[in-house]
């Protein structure tokens, strides 16, 4: 220590270059560092998707779910799989541990995937990773009153390709674009009637779609290439393929010319037209809307910049306008540069503080110099060494760190500040002697703090990942406030302080109550503890009771998302006059500034933002909630914020329920639904089960297969490519070309018998009725099959609409627990409620480390194990104002207060470190113990109370700032109430404690008149 203090100071031009190329470099990085709102983690979840039109949810679990189900269980790393089966096939998601990189993991999954056969029918495997909630950063749609066609050429052909085109974008996602195709029904009688197949009818259409080269011509010395040329170009085109008929229909009457070829249109119904009816709508009016999903890492804030430019650029059709809906970079811009105010105005804070204590502008300007200094610097590290983006959590950990920083510069300026005032002879010797003095009290208390915030970076899991950038901000900024202060600190004191003026010590009038107060404590020591201990125990048990518990603080958000889930087998028709319903409720409201809809088979979502001017959202939000409980015709409706991290999963309770069968299952997921519904606190409560619907089964014969030269394979295949409808060819429609598909039209099959009736094509090319190789029936099945496993499961959610989350989801289990649920079946929390749970269990483990590592620190640094427990006794007295802090501003314990916390351990210990080494400094040189702690505590009070109101005022701007973010204002609250309380019971406590447990020292041969110079 004492070389690199004395290299510091001999080396001035090479330490004041490192200054500039360090805040240049710092600069830069802050120039070029992505910006968002929260740090980026990797979803540790990976589905895959297969499509099997047709099938049935058990048929897609059977034959496609449970055999990559097998394969993906067998994955290394792999905790849980879940295995959906659905009418539109079979959703994998594997739950990976925390440690697995995700393109590895991606990779063993399409390995494992590869070695499963999907049966005929299947399509190809589509791979997701798991993204938050809302993955779209910016969604915008057109509407108005224009030609419709138009908008949706304009929307396909021009929007899009300009969207997709920017640098950082994965896809853009759109609603409302008309994806038509061209569709030939046949009509099931009329194929009877002439005695005609589907497959027949789709090679005849194949061959009226053509164009084939024949080869050259040679004409008048030109070689001229021929081509057949009968391409359809339009309905008509379609209807009026003419189809030769296998067998001649005779006339019925004399003179009737026999009937030997039928137009296409005169057996099937030929439309252009999309396959699914859907609806979208901007504030009530028909609309194209469209969102941007970013790649993961990207710069949200430059891609939306970049694409508002795009679509400025364009031309609109006449009658139409662009509106957007959700700018999650404004969010992002109003939270990342609101907390880069509250640590501009924490430093301008801590500066005051600092000159008010000193009184000396030179000593003032040296301090604070260690802010810019080792912030820009850390920036550097965690731009080019961690690869960290500024967002909540680095800019949260600048702002905890501008106050902390300048504490290690304040101790040194100020003891240099008082050695030079008191010296009659000043040189450079004095100020390496007045940095030396307290080079060990820094470092220590300085590894002290850094050895609280180690073990946050390292808790596992999503929560330790979201929260590492913050605890390494901080630790980097603290280690470089600690070089600051042993090197530039010290130069520039020799420069700009040597001169000052001298001027006897004399007790501030501070000091002089303080040694009276602490004189008395010291005299009445168990008293003293009694009353110190009466504090801490009070509001433990009177305050902490009323605070609750959540995971995180409850942001408020803008825009909104409300969910409509029909009952199955609803008509689009009757959804969207359901949607129209919400809408109508919505355009009444207003503080509401956009609304936008989508309304599809079974389900609806209505989004819409509140306009900046209204404060009171909570307000409105549960005006609409209760209007939405009087919509009636759904099967649920519920409403969750978008774009933040407390208003969707955050704040969902999810529980799986096991069981030995789907029935006592279902049972035991009824009883709990119920019960949840009478727990005050709790919304949309719901489980993975969907009951039944309605299906059509096709029992096979073997014996009349074999009679009538068919497999079952090629019935199913046959009937699925009837009713889904098989493409055929493609063709071109308005300059655009589109596929055209065949199928029965299922308008003319109005029962079992007719569906009997339907024939399918055997190795002989005959036609042969269904009805004559099996039985068709009527039976119910589930909509979805869920497997977690392997096993049967459901999930049951509900959403916590209150703020004490910690506190509803306690009332949640002990309802549950109450229940007398069918044997065998079993319960656990999953999601975000366990992860809470595991976020505290964790954060606590950490507290727990971080205190011994810290008592590991000063037993190293003081050679003994009674000082650092004296320095560790002080920690517990910081929740006094911690609890008094958060009760105040009636705020529940989370994951920010629990921080606060762990960085007062850091705090409080480094006051008493300071406080001690004077102490230890004071009884080398021979004081009486009683004179020693007297002497230490009036000399290091003002330091003391320095860096603690220094730290303090650098906070109070973010306690009261209503955009500190979800991490901050609570975490400013827990650090401001603890330290207050702290810093004035350590300056007693500590001395006190140190007394008990240290007995009286003799005198040394230097004796007591020799004392420690001021």
């Amino acid at each position: 220590m004492k070389s690199i203090i004395r290299f510091s100071m001999k080396n001035t031009v090479a330490l004041c270059l490192m200054v500039v190329i360090l805040i240049g470099g710092g600069i830069y990085s802050v120039m070029n560092m992505n910006i968002e709102k929260y740090p980026s983690v990797d979803i540790p979840y990976l589905s895959v998707f297969v499509a099997y039109p047709g099938a049935s949810p058990e048929q897609a679990m059977k034959e496609i779910g449970e055999p990559i189900e097998k394969e993906v269980m067998n994955i290394d790393g792999v905790k849980n799989v879940y295995t959906d089966g659905t009418p539109w096939g079979a959703w994998i998601t594997a739950e990976y541990e925390m440690s697995i990189d995700m393109d590895e993991g991606e990779a063993l999954m399409r390995q494992a995937v590869d070695k499963v056969k999907l049966p005929e029918g299947a399509e190809e495997p589509e791979f997701f990773r798991q993204t938050p909630d809302n993955p779209v950063i910016y969604l915008a749609g057109v509407y108005g009153t224009g030609n419709a066609q138009e908008l949706q050429t304009f929307v396909k052909n021009e929007v899009v390709p300009a969207l997709e085109g920017i640098d950082g974008v994965d896809k853009v996602e759109t609603s409302g674009l008309e994806d038509k195709k061209v569709y030939v029904r046949l009509k099931p009688e009329q194929l009877t009637e002439y005695g005609l197949t589907v497959d027949h009818v789709k090679q005849i259409i194949m061959a009226n779609n053509l164009s084939i080269p024949t080869g050259n011509l040679t004409m008048n010395d030109e070689i001229l290439p021929v081509r057949v040329n009968k391409e359809l170009t339009s309905l008509d085109s379609v209807k009026n393929i003419r189809i030769l008929l296998p067998k001649p229909k005779l006339p019925t009457n004399p003179g009737e010319i026999p009937v030997t070829s039928v137009k296409l249109g005169d057996i099937a119904e030929v439309v252009f037209d999309r396959k699914e009816k859907n609806y979208t709508r901007m504030n009530g009016k028909e609309a194209v809307t469209f969102g941007l999903v970013p790649e993961s890492g990207a710069n949200i804030v430059a891609i939306v910049k970049e694409a508002k430019e795009k679509l400025e650029d364009l031309e609109l059709p006449k009658g139409y306008k662009i509106e957007t809906l959700l700018d999650q970079s404004t969010t992002i811009k109003e939270s990342v540069y609101a907390m880069l105010r509250e640590a501009i105005l924490g430093a301008v804070m801590a500066v005051i503080v600092t000159l008010l204590f000193l009184r000396n502008v030179r000593s003032t300007i040296i301090a604070i110099i260690s802010i810019p200094l080792s912030i820009f610097t850390s920036f550097l590290v965690l731009h080019f060494f961690l690869g960290y983006t500024l967002n909540i959590m680095t800019l949260s950990g600048i702002a905890v760190a501008v106050g902390r920083v300048v504490d290690d510069s304040i101790v040194v300026i100020e003891n240099i500040f008082r050695r030079i005032r008191a010296a009659k002879e000043r040189n450079d010797e004095l100020v390496e002697q007045s940095t030396r003095e307290v080079a060990s009290a820094i470092t220590s208390s300085t590894i002290t703090t850094v050895a609280v915030f180690l073990p946050m970076a390292f808790v596992p899991g999503i929560i330790g990942r979201f929260f590492a950038p913050l605890a390494w901000t901080i630790v980097t900024s603290l280690l470089f406030s600690l070089l600051v202060a042993i090197t530039v600190v010290p130069l520039f004191a020799r420069i700009f302080l040597l001169k000052l003026e001298t001027k006897e010590h004399r007790e501030s009038i501070l000091q002089h109550f303080y040694r009276k107060v602490l004189n008395w404590a010291l005299a009445h020591r168990w008293l003293t503890l009694a009353v110190a201990f009466a504090l801490l125990v009070s509001s433990v048990a009177f305050i902490a009771p009323q605070l609750g518990t959540t995971f995180l603080p409850t942001e408020t958000s803008r825009s909104y998302r409300i969910h409509v889930t029909m009952e199955q087998g609803t008509s689009v028709e009757k959804t969207n006059k359901i949607a129209t319903d919400i809408e109508s409720i919505l355009l009444t409201q207003e503080e509401i500034e956009q609304i936008s809809t989508s309304v599809g088979e079974g389900s609806a979502k209505i989004s819409f933002s509140v306009k900046k001017s209204i404060e009171d959202v909570d307000s409105l939000i549960k005006e609409i909630r209760e209007e939405l409980a009087e919509v009636n015709g759904a099967k649920d409706i519920t409403m969750n914020g978008v774009g933040d991290m407390t208003g969707g999963a955050s704040s969902q309770l999810q529980f799986i329920v096991n069981g030995p069968n789907i029935k006592k299952i279902e049972e035991a997921s009824e009883q709990m639904v119920d019960a949840l519904k009478d727990v005050e606190g709790l919304a949309n409560i719901k489980t993975t089960l969907e009951g039944e619907k309605p299906e059509i089964k096709i029992n096979l014969d073997d014996e009349k297969l074999a009679e009538h030269h068919l497999l079952p394979a090629t019935v199913a295949q046959s009937l699925r490519s009837y009713i889904a409808g098989d493409v055929v060819t493609k063709m071109v429609i308005d300059d655009t070309t589109t596929e055209l598909l065949v199928s029965i039209k299922l308008d003319d099959v109005a029962s079992l018998e007719a569906l009997g009736e339907q024939t399918v094509t055997n190795m002989l090319g005959q036609p042969v009725a269904l009805k004559e190789v099996g039985t068709l029936e009527r039976v119910k099945s589930r909509v979805t099959v869920n497997h977690l496993n392997g096993k049967d499961f459901v999930s049951l959610q509900a959403t916590i609409i209150e703020s004490n989350t910690g506190e509803i989801s306690k009332k949640a289990d002990e309802a549950l627990n109450k229940l007398d649920l069918p044997s065998g079946v079993s319960w656990y929390k999953e999601g975000a409620s366990a992860a809470m749970e595991e976020g505290f269990r964790n954060m606590s483990i950490a507290i727990a480390v971080s205190i011994l590592l810290v008592y590991m620190v000063m037993v190293i640094a003081f050679g003994e194990g009674k000082a650092p427990f004296v320095i560790l006794f002080a920690i517990p007295f910081s929740v006094i104002g911690a609890l008094l802090g958060l009760w105040v501003v009636q705020e529940p314990i989370g994951m920010p207060a629990m921080i606060g916390l762990l960085m007062l351990n850091g705090i409080v210990v480094t006051n008493a470190i300071v406080l001690i080494d004077r102490v230890k400094q004071n009884e080398k040189v021979g004081m009486e113990k009683h004179h020693a702690l007297l002497e230490a505590g009036v000399v290091r009070l003002r330091p003391i109370l320095m860096t603690a109101i220094a730290t303090v005022g650098a906070l109070i701007p973010m306690a009261f700032s209503n955009h500190a973010g979800l991490v901050s204002q609570s975490l400013a609250v827990v650090v401001i109430g603890g330290l207050t309380t702290s810093t004035l019971l350590t300056l007693i406590i500590v001395p006190v404690l140190y007394s008990l447990l240290h007995s009286a020292k003799k005198k040394s041969e230097i004796g007591l008149e020799r004392t420690v110079k001021y």
